[in-house]
């Protein structure tokens, strides 16, 4: 016998009874209130005839299409019960007198599409105006705020193609490159608007304890053929077709107490002592201006949020001599101690590639071997740590059976570790902290913040 349910929406008044919904708010409801009937009934009857991985995908389809549904009654609640306002003029002060009911449009929504009824404002000389969009926050093109999140999110993780497959999958939209390519660029337009606002509504009265964490990092961007070098020439395709960008971040922290094993650990321990999570984070980029200039406004960001220079300040690098020097500079220039760091996140992948080259197609004894060295970077061993890959790559290239290998990356690893050493002092940068957090030092002599700050989160 099949199993058919209905779904009747009610009202609760004040003194407990019920009564059935009428009007604008019956007809809005209805439709969700079929789906979800239909969804229960076949939950109850012809579920039983499917395996559980096609009760997800059936679930799943329709309970997006009640989702759907759900977000289109919200909006033609909103066009039901819109008011005409007594007078709506245009930014360049002219009188849209004239109004419309009625007026559509689309919006691409996270759960689909829906489509959306308002009051339109017209004057012949300008385009139409709509009150009810800017109210609902509704973006000029289709796409809803969570679609933008949504493509947002997998632009920055993978690019068009996988922001492409995850969109439809998650959505059941399919969005070209060219929509694609537009978000992105709408999206990057809002990027400085965003971090003042998030800088703005930093918390500022903090306990002197708490860290200002400055964090600068450079990435070649790919540029357009007509923005290259050699744009033009036959050869162009390859020189000039990057260029650097200079990118910089302030954010705080309240310190967390780690030891090197801590850090360069597995998972379950990383998540047993967890590192310092940064807040109220400034990001700012510019392949224009200069990474002095960017470092300077870094500066400015924290200074603004620390006038008193009550707080600790602190700054980690990549490891770029200009980046360094500018940093130093302009500490001195504003008259302030700001240790220097290099972020851990680029230490392990230089140890990464060094122990990859060391152990090509091995890559579980390469893993175990880059988390060594790491650990002896931790306890502020970065001279030795070069020492002993230096030795490794002699002898790997004085023998025989190993002088095949490409050791490139232990070459750069070395290089890098010998001439950034000073900055990789994990083990003893508690000294400056002494007047914040005067603690005895723990016996691995890691009993302060420093050496996770990399942990904290790469810039983005």
């Amino acid at each position: 016998m099949a199993v058919r349910l209905s779904v009747t929406v009610r009202q609760v008044l004040e003194d407990g009874s019920e009564v059935p919904v009428e009007g604008e708010l019956a007809a809005a409801l209805a439709g969700p209130a079929e789906q979800f009937a239909g969804l229960v009934s076949w939950t109850a009857e012809e579920a039983r005839y499917l395996d559980h991985g096609e009760r997800e995908e059936v679930i799943g389809q329709e309970g997006r299409e009640l989702q759907r549904r759900l977000l289109e009654a919200a909006f033609a609640l909103d066009a039901a019960r819109e008011e005409r306002a007594a007078q709506v003029t245009s930014a360049a002060g002219i009188r849209h007198g004239t109004v419309e009911e009625g007026h559509g449009r689309g919006v691409t929504s996270v759960f689909g599409p829906v489509r959306v009824t308002r009051m339109a404002y017209r004057n012949r000389r300008e385009p139409n105006l709509y009150p009810a969009d800017a109210r609902q926050v509704l973006p000029g093109d289709p796409y809803s705020l969570g679609m933008r999140a949504l493509v947002a999110y997998h632009l920055a993780a993978g690019g068009f193609g996988q922001a492409q497959d995850v969109t439809e999958a998650r959505t059941g939209v399919t969005a070209g490159r060219a929509q694609l390519t537009g978000l992105a660029e709408d999206l990057a337009a809002w990027t400085d608007d965003f971090y003042e606002q998030r800088a703005r509504d930093a918390e500022e009265d903090l306990p002197a304890t708490d860290v200002i964490m400055m964090q600068a990092d450079g990435k070649g961007i790919a540029m357009r053929p007509e923005h290259r070098r050699n744009a033009g020439k036959e050869d162009g395709t390859r020189p000039g077709i990057k260029k650097m960008a200079e990118i910089v971040a302030v954010a705080g922290f309240t310190p967390a107490v780690r030891e090197p094993e801590d850090i360069a650990a597995p998972p379950a321990r990383r998540q047993a002592h967890p590192g310092p999570k940064a807040r109220d984070k400034w990001v700012s980029a510019s392949v224009t201006e200069s990474i002095e200039d960017m470092i300077a406004a870094a500066f400015d960001e924290a200074g603004r949020r620390d006038p008193q220079r009550v707080r600790q300040r602190v700054f980690l690098a990549d490891g770029n001599k200009q980046q360094i020097t500018a940093i130093q500079a302009q500490a001195k220039d504003r008259g302030l101690k700001v240790p220097v760091l290099i972020d851990c996140i680029h230490v392990s992948g230089y140890l990464g590639k060094a122990a990859a080259a060391l152990h090509p197609g091995d890559p579980v004894t390469a893993g175990q071997q880059a988390d060594g060295q790491l650990l002896r970077v931790l306890h502020g061993r970065a001279k030795a740590v070069a020492a002993t890959l230096a030795a490794v790559a002699r002898k790997t290239r004085s023998s025989a059976r190993t002088r095949h290998l490409d050791l490139t990356g232990m070459d750069r690893a070395v290089t890098y570790l010998t001439n950034n050493h000073t900055h990789m002092k994990y083990d003893s940068s508690f000294v400056v902290m002494r007047r914040l957090r005067p603690r005895p030092r723990a016996r691995c002599g890691f009993d302060r913040w420093w050496a996770e700050l990399g942990d904290c989160g790469k810039i983005g």
